[in-house]
């Protein structure tokens, strides 16, 4: 770290230990050792993420706006705006979700990226390599000191899937404050802090509720720990989340709205006939969905590619002319998820751009890569062979 130039140096913060989230190193270690082994490692990886990124979510549970739901017997604190319960019988009963505000979101996506890719390091014997957080805007570095190179990157990211939190509905444990449509009511939820509450994932096979310690919800930590010891007692809850997640993540690439878990992602709009669960205009016409574009995954939202490509630019702008010798600096975009929607219309025609500073002399002119690298979980576009023996969890890769 001594030798980092200064101007990078002042820059960096917080190096992210391997060991620093539980349930990151908990998750990534199950994913290298061969739960769902079917599927790539870089979906395992990607699910992972979701899990995580839930359990920071989560830190803070309003008691407010619980949903009741008669079908299924149980209380519901979905992020998406549908009773999850009912989803899975194709039936669609809106209600207001809570998702985090984009204050949140950032920093907490951010956060997340950076414990798996520190698991992942630690985990594959990249000890060379760690990660840190840095000032804005440089949301990850990654320092490897045996080659000597820095990459830092804007974050953009978001789960495709948050699962909704659950628990058991007695006479007790909610007070009604609406009823609401097909057997419904939203209320607030009593006991929190002494309740059973799980994790929800929904399954064509049925649903499964990955528990939670009572007493962790509504406490102000992290579920961190608690979602740890749990899916080390038993691998089978991670293995079955990376399947389900996988199906999700197939539905979303292709908007296949015949396939029910569809409509647990993020973006996935709303249904075009929802039923009489569902609101209206007074004029009679459908309102509201149950995610919008708003929560597109990864970096599928057009607006944060948008802003994500003048980060790197700005990035480039303020640190390629100034001396990073003996580093080698790198520069680029990092997320879950790819642009699963977008990727041929808003990245794949600037992935390759090269720049540089305009001059009237004859000197030969420095010339850069927009994006050295454009990394995530699912797929990667990578200008540079760093990458290639660094951010190796695809197998394979587009570079």
């Amino acid at each position: 770290m001594d030798t980092i130039p200064p101007f990078l140096k002042d820059k960096l913060h917080g190096r992210t230990r391997a060991d620093e989230n539980p349930l990151a190193y908990a998750l990534v270690r199950q994913a290298l050792s061969g739960a769902a082994s079917e599927l790539p490692l870089s979906e395992r990886l990607a699910a992972a993420f979701d899990l995580i990124v839930a359990s920071k979510f989560y830190q803070y549970v309003e008691p407010e706006e619980w949903l009741w739901c008669g079908h299924f017997g149980k209380d519901f604190y979905p992020i998406l705006n549908v009773c999850p319960g009912c989803v899975l019988a194709n039936r669609f009963v809106h209600t207001k979700g809570h998702k985090p505000g984009s204050g949140q979101i950032g920093p907490t996506t951010a956060l997340a990226f950076r414990e798996i890719v520190a698991a992942y390091f630690d985990l594959t014997e990249k000890t060379d390599c760690f990660v840190c957080n840095a000032s804005e805007p440089i949301d990850l570095a990654v320092v490897d000191t045996r080659e000597q190179v820095l990459f830092i990157a804007e974050v953009k990211a978001a789960p495709l899937f948050t699962p909704p939190l659950v628990r058991p509905h007695t006479t007790h444990s909610m007070q009604t404050q609406r009823t609401m449509p097909l057997n419904h009511s939203l209320g607030v939820a009593r006991g929190l802090h002494n309740a059973e509450v799980s994790l929800f994932i929904p399954s064509l096979d049925g649903p499964v509720e990955i528990p939670i310690d009572t007493g962790a919800v509504d406490c102000g930590v992290s579920l961190d720990r608690s979602l740890s010891d749990t899916v080390t007692r038993d691998p089978a809850i991670a293995a079955d989340f990376f399947r389900t997640w996988s199906a999700m993540w197939r539905a979303y690439c292709v908007k296949d709205s015949s396939n029910l878990l569809y409509w647990f992602c993020g973006a996935c709009g709303r249904p075009k006939n929802p039923g009489e669960g569902w609101p209206r205009e007074a004029n009679g016409r459908l309102k509201g969905s149950i995610s919008d574009g708003k929560t597109s995954v990864g970096i599928d939202r057009t607006d944060d590619i948008k802003k994500a490509t003048f980060q790197a630019l700005k990035l480039g702008v303020e640190n390629r002319q100034k001396d990073s010798s003996p580093w080698r600096l790198l520069i680029g975009l990092a997320s879950n998820l790819h642009a699963a929607r977008h990727y041929d219309s808003y990245l794949q025609p600037y992935e390759d751009i090269v720049w540089g500073w305009a001059n009237t002399t004859e000197e030969a002119q420095n010339i850069f890569n927009l994006f050295d690298g454009i990394v995530s979980f699912t797929r990667s576009h990578m200008r540079d062979e760093w990458f290639l023996n660094t951010i190796d969890w695809h197998g394979t890769s587009d570079a």
